[in-house]
């Protein structure tokens, strides 16, 4: 069994018109057991979270805000084609090939984070980001699997930068 893991690249926030944007790159390595189970008629759903925290010198950080992205992932049998489900924007796209499908989800772009207005001026901020499969989507069957082995395991480390004011 090979492992799979998420790796967050390149993020960067950007401030467009009073509103903080985010983009980030988001590489997915799905190992077997996923790839079986996409195979199979499993649906993958597959989070983004992000987080913007107001620096606090004895404490750890205070979150001011919150965005999850969520994406359902899954292959069409007759069609023999992946099929990604954008929860935010109601949005399904087709691709041929499940790396194709993986390169839409993990390329986030201009993504509205929060409006400038809501950041005090004086404080320090930092948005942090990481993404994972959501087990508890699973179906039930297939949850009790990915609780007990390791193989279903798919959440990358939170990545954090300053956001640049």
């Amino acid at each position: 069994m090979c492992a799979s893991e998420a790796r967050i690249h390149d993020a960067r926030t950007l401030l467009v018109e009073g509103v903080y944007r985010v983009g980030a790159r988001i590489d997915f390595d799905l190992n077997k057991t996923h790839q079986n189970a996409l195979r199979n008629g499993v649906p993958l759903i597959l989070e983004l979270q992000i987080e913007v925290l107001r620096d606090r010198h004895w404490l750890w950080g205070d979150v001011v805000a919150q965005l999850h992205q969520r994406f359902q992932l899954h292959y069409h049998t007759l069609s023999r084609r992946y099929l990604v489900d954008n929860f935010s924007s109601g949005v399904q796209f087709s691709f041929p090939k499940l790396d194709e499908a993986l390169q839409y989800i993990g390329n986030l772009y201009d993504l509205p984070l929060i409006d400038a207005n809501l950041l005090e001026p004086e404080e320090k901020y930092w948005v942090r980001m990481r993404a994972n499969l959501d087990v508890e989507s699973l179906p039930t069957p297939v949850r009790v699997w990915a609780y007990l082995g390791d193989e279903w395991s798919l959440e990358s480390d939170w990545y954090q930068w300053p956001l640049q004011r």
